[in-house]
């Protein structure tokens, strides 16, 4: 069966995080950035990972809701889940905790955090402004690649468990 990255991007590193991902993953991955007016066929998916941005602690409203909505289907789903965030201090786990329905972070399989960088080109004049005073930010972000990876190694390897365990009855998804 394939695997699903859907995911919401705003300056575009979300983006970058999934197309990274896609490669790690192997082949039958798909990639769609989510939509409010899109409709999903997630039957076709025997894993689905969701990712976003978290922008003033918040991720975007389109993961959100993508989530809500389709929350019966993605529980009958291998699940994986990430983020991207510029503050190198954040709590990886408070952050997916905050950005996902708790049944959906308790059923993934695996979350991750990978890092993040700041695209002043792509950005608004008032995201400029914002993102300079935010001058907590001792160092440059940065997205973290071999954190990417390991979580497409993870993700392939709880897949293939969950399958094994799944043809065995041992596992009803």
């Amino acid at each position: 069966m394939k695997t699903l990255i859907a995911y919401s991007t705003t300056l575009g590193c979300t983006e970058q995080c999934a197309s990274k991902l896609k490669e790690g993953m192997g082949e039958d991955v798909e990639m769609t950035r989510i939509s409010r007016r899109r409709k999903y066929n997630l039957h076709k998916y025997e894993t689905i990972i969701i990712g976003g941005s978290i922008h003033e602690g918040m991720i975007q409203h389109a993961v959100k809701r993508f989530c809500e909505k389709n929350l019966h289907d993605l529980l009958k789903k291998n699940i994986g889940l990430f983020v991207c965030c510029v503050d190198p201090n954040a709590d990886e786990k408070e952050l997916i905790r905050h950005a996902f329905p708790e049944k959906l972070v308790e059923h993934a399989l695996a979350s991750g955090y990978f890092g993040g960088e700041l695209n002043f080109k792509k950005m608004n004049l008032l995201q400029k402004i914002m993102t300079r005073k935010a001058a907590r930010l001792q160092k440059e972000p940065e997205i973290d690649f071999s954190k990417i990876l390991l979580f497409a190694e993870q993700m392939q390897n709880l897949q293939s468990r969950s399958k094994r365990m799944h043809s065995q009855g041992l596992l009803n998804i």
